[in-house]
């Protein structure tokens, strides 16, 4: 019998599907990876999976001298990251910048595999106003500043100056140039978004995570344990001036028509490669949710009973070896970024001596 100081081991049945198939997980995973982290876009839960794995692997990040964001105006420049430990490269990035293709170039490897997200626009913009509170915005008087905004945006923001963080955010963040935000030119546009697309493998539609993250896993070949997940909750108290109807949506849709053109341009991709999936990947997506239920409700309560080291190990599958996670692992599921930034940081300080 085993010693009573030793953790409990739950058993977590496996789920069947129709018929078993080879692991397709034995290539060789990719672990150069820069994640174009966008904001109020579930990017936070994404790059959870990438510190996760670094932190496993011993993987080195380029990261943030100081916090847990290089930029919100720049790019990534080998100036505004910590220098990798001696004789390393870098492997991941997957903090807040600005993206630029040739500027991430100069920092990260040349076989890098770069990642975006997008949201649905006036979800990302309800989002983003929710948790930041932009002053321009709620210090407008009245029961509804939103709507007043959003009527007289000419008046509340100079054209051709600063870019607000409420006006086509996504395309802000993925590097559209600055003079598209007020020409509005739909060639440029288009141009720029067809360079994207080709620079990007995959962007991560949060409509269809479950469906993306799977795109993701068998584009990285990891193993399923990988890419689990627990949602990261950052909402703020809802203020109810806040509360956004129909009436500003249609406004938004014609303001911010950068964010619905990039939107609806990898929805619509992301949809026409889940398409061409062979039947075994409606069977992975559908195992996928099962396990990432029983994992993220055993993590939540792991972490919150002190008195008890417990683990849960889950059987192999067609897309993944049979794995345990712990306690210790459950609390890297939960923690904020910033704290999972300072841990690495000082860790790979540690490294550098």
């Amino acid at each position: 019998m085993p010693p009573k100081h030793a953790p409990k081991v739950f058993q977590v049945e496996p789920i069947r599907v129709k018929k078993e198939k080879k692991n397709i997980t034995n290539g060789i995973e990719v672990r150069h990876i820069a994640f174009i982290k966008i904001h109020k876009a579930a990017s936070s839960t994404v790059q959870n999976l990438f510190l996760r794995y670094g932190y496993e692997k011993d993987l080195v990040f380029a990261l943030p001298k100081s916090g847990s964001t290089v930029s919100i105006r720049s790019s990534l420049t080998p100036n505004n990251v910590l220098p990798p430990p001696k004789n390393r490269t870098y492997d991941i990035f997957c903090s807040h910048a600005r993206f630029n293709r040739e500027a991430f170039g100069k920092v990260l490897p040349n076989d890098t595999t770069y990642i975006g997200i997008v949201r649905e626009p006036f979800q990302h913009f309800q989002s983003n106003l929710q948790f930041y509170r932009q002053k321009y915005v709620v210090n407008i008087s009245g029961r509804k500043p939103v709507l007043e905004y959003l009527l007289h945006n000419d008046k509340y923001m100079q054209s051709g100056g600063h870019i607000p963080s409420t006006y086509n955010r996504m395309a802000y963040d993925f590097g559209f140039p600055d003079e598209l935000f007020w020409t509005n030119d739909q060639n440029e546009i288009q141009k720029y978004l067809l360079k994207l697309d080709r620079d990007v493998s995959l962007v991560i539609v949060t409509d269809l995570f479950d469906e993306s993250i799977i795109l993701l896993r068998r584009l990285l070949n990891w193993d399923l344990r990988h890419v689990l997940y627990g949602k990261l909750n950052s909402k703020r108290r809802s203020d109810p001036r806040l509360q956004l109807g129909q009436v500003e949506e249609e406004l938004y849709k014609n303001w911010a028509r950068i964010d619905y053109i990039i939107y609806n341009y990898f929805l619509e991709k992301l949809r026409e490669k889940i398409q061409r999936q062979l039947p075994d990947f409606h069977e992975e997506v559908a195992y996928f949710k099962g396990i990432r239920v029983m994992y993220d409700r055993f993590c939540l309560s792991a972490i919150t009973d002190h008195n008890g080291k417990h683990d849960i190990s889950f059987p192999s599958s067609a897309w993944n070896k049979p794995f345990v996670v712990t306690r210790e692992q459950c609390k890297l599921l939960h923690i904020k970024g910033i704290a999972f930034v300072d841990k690495l940081r000082a860790k790979q300080r540690l490294m550098s001596k």
